[in-house]
């Protein structure tokens, strides 16, 4: 075809079509944009003015924790916490920010973009805590100046918990952990946040309900970049209470100086010691030791440190005086003549001969520490015979007008006083003990009850155990005239301004069946172990009643794992300090104290450091300071 040939004409339906299609895409159009603006319009105003205005949470202080005259044992400090909001972060950069976020903060890559990936499932509004511990301010300022790198990367101030003297207060105290998935499902409704910090262990457990605080919340404007624009509305937040305790800081020092030093000098391996008020049940001091720093936990413990606490044999993390139970040795002496005097088979007249230092029954014989001729039941109990404990349980060969009292006797007064079950204390992990009798042995071994099983059931042997917090509370029973209280340490929670807004009542547990003569008799012979000198107080300046006990427990050889020798004995001492030379329930203060892998002490010339202690504590706790001095002692 030349190029001066006429184009052929372009046929009509080509035009038709072409407008057909334009007509229809325009109708597409139109349709979508109505969509878009009319029927679903609310909702992405919504999404807009979501990505626009955030609602964040604004943190509350938790409480802290005083001793009872208001010295500060746990409080805040300031710190950063690093969060990720994931809707500012795009899905495509998760992993990268994840990975530059656990180089900078010490966690796990895969740990990071989990809590990520968890928190954008859940809410992608909400933060998400990556930081298990406070960072350094260097590496926040860090991530706040290079938010290009980061997206979606808050940095927060935030309160940090500080234990002032963490391992003299850690095994009563505890420490806070970040809250767990199944935490947060469980409390969500309470408030809870997927970056809160809560109470693990300890009183911080315990009283989470109180020391909590709760959150505020501020809604922010945000521009297009997604920084802070203007603070729209704010709700602060409220702080958690104080919660103030019984414990009194002078007495748990002079406890925990006495008990550190005979660690140092290797006279024990470990140790417990527990004062309280007899006549509220009120915990005046509660010393484990060893224990663990709990600051450990806040910082961030490492793998290497919760090992070595782990394999410790001297459980630093548990709190001996409530958490682990023992052999009571002598000062079980008490349960059983409260139940030989209750039932009837026994007076404080009731005398035994103890003419030899051992009895053999069925071809097996009990030893008593040395020959003590005739002895009643004060002297008895004061001189710890051994025999004529023996006696009063079961009788023996030496006594037959004296009738035993009997397992079943025993056990059912042993459990009145508290042993066999928890004994209430405001702290978690508590031991209930075991107080025997035949009917328990047969359901645990198969095996019958014997005489030798009422015989070492007497002196506390065999299969008696005993927390020390069960043992001091049945010596405050008796010391106070026969009420059995449940330990507290909790005094008062206070709000910011000091206001109490709960204080704790003395709580009885049971009052006790037996006679106020028969209690006496027992304050009596208390007394008379310290003035017959079996548990001898050089120079003694207070009217100081208690009784001894040692329990053999396991070898006399080799080292724990500080290095300690194991001399294989551990030894009691449980008192209480009346405010007259008398036997009036009158005691305001008792005390236990108990070594681990010390001397054998049977004997008045046998060592006992759990008596020296008690001595020196009562002495400088009461006479030390004018006011506790006009408080515990008479005019």
């Amino acid at each position: 075809m030349t190029a001066d040939q006429p184009r052929a004409f372009i046929r009509p339906y080509r035009f038709v079509a072409v407008g057909i299609v334009v007509a229809l895409l325009i109708g597409v159009l139109t349709v979508r944009l109505w969509d878009l603006q009319v029927v679903q319009g609310p909702h992405y105003r919504s999404l807009a003015e979501d990505n626009r205005l955030l609602r964040l949470p604004v943190a509350a202080d938790r409480g802290i924790i005083v001793d009872r005259s208001g010295k500060i044992l746990v409080r805040n400090i300031p710190g950063f916490a690093v969060s990720v909001v994931p809707v500012d972060l795009p899905k495509a950069r998760e992993a990268e920010v994840a990975l530059g976020l656990a180089q900078l903060i010490g966690r796990d890559p895969s740990e990071v973009l989990k809590a990520i990936t968890e928190q954008r499932a859940r809410n992608p509004y909400e933060p998400a805590k990556i930081s298990t511990k406070p960072i350094s301010r260097d590496i926040a300022l860090l991530l706040a100046e290079r938010a290009e790198l980061y997206p979606g990367v808050r940095i927060d101030a935030e309160s940090v918990r500080e234990y002032v003297e963490g391992p003299l207060y850690s095994p009563i105290i505890g420490y806070t952990g970040p809250i767990t998935q199944d935490e947060l499902s469980a409390k969500q409704d309470l408030g809870y946040l997927p970056t809160d910090q809560i109470g693990r262990t300890g009183l911080e457990w315990e009283y989470e309900q109180y020391l909590r605080g709760q959150y505020g919340w501020r809604e922010i404007e945000r521009d297009a970049s997604q920084r802070e624009v203007k603070t729209l509305a704010q709700t602060p937040s409220q702080p958690g209470g104080n919660v103030v305790l019984t414990i009194d800081d002078r007495l748990q020092h002079l406890l925990a100086n006495e008990l550190n030093a005979g660690v140092t000098s290797d006279a024990f391996t470990q140790a417990v010691a527990i004062a309280m008020n007899p006549q509220t049940g009120e915990i005046l001091a509660m010393v484990s030791t060893p224990a663990y720093d709990n600051n450990m936990f806040v910082r961030g413990i490492t793998q290497t440190e919760l090992d070595a606490l782990n394999k410790d044999d001297r459980h630093p993390l548990v709190n001996k005086a409530v958490g682990e139970i023992y052999p009571p040795g002598s000062t079980f002496k008490m349960v059983t003549a409260l139940s030989a005097l209750t039932a009837g088979t026994a007076t404080r007249n009731t005398v035994v001969n103890v003419s030899s230092s051992s009895i053999t029954v069925s071809g097996t014989s009990f030893f008593d520490w040395r020959v003590h001729g005739p002895l009643n039941l004060v002297d008895g109990y004061a001189h710890s015979s051994d025999i004529y404990f023996y006696t009063l349980a079961g009788g023996s060969p030496m006594s037959s007008s004296v009738q035993g009292v009997g397992p079943d006797n025993i056990a059912k007064y042993g459990r009145m006083l508290g042993f066999g079950a928890p004994t209430g204390i405001d702290l978690p992990g508590e031991a209930a003990g075991i107080m025997p009798d035949p009917a328990w042995k047969q359901a645990t071994f198969d095996e019958p009850w014997s005489i030798g099983n009422t015989y070492q059931e007497a002196i506390g042997q065999g299969y008696v155990a005993v927390t020390p917090l069960q043992l001091l509370n049945a010596y405050a029973s008796v010391a106070n005239g026969g009420t059995l209280y449940v330990p507290h340490l909790l005094k008062e929670v206070d709000d910011a301004q000091g206001n109490a807004i709960m204080t704790k009542q003395p709580e009885v547990l049971r009052k006790l069946a037996m006679s106020p003569d028969d209690l006496r008799t027992l304050r009596e012979g208390a007394r008379k172990v310290v003035t017959s000198n079996h548990a001898p107080m050089p120079n003694a300046k207070l009217w100081i009643a208690g009784k001894t006990g040692t329990a053999e427990f396991g070898l006399s050889s080799g080292k724990d794992s500080a290095g300690r020798n194991k001399l294989g004995f551990h030894n009691w001492f449980v008192s209480f300090l009346p405010q007259h030379d008398n036997t009036d329930p009158t005691a305001q203060i008792a005390m236990v104290v108990f070594t681990f892998d010390s001397s054998r002490g049977l004997c008045e010339t046998c060592l006992n450091p759990a008596i020296a202690i008690s001595q020196r504590v009562y002495e400088a706790y009461v006479l030390g300071d004018p006011a506790t001095k006009a408080r515990l002692t008479p005019p």
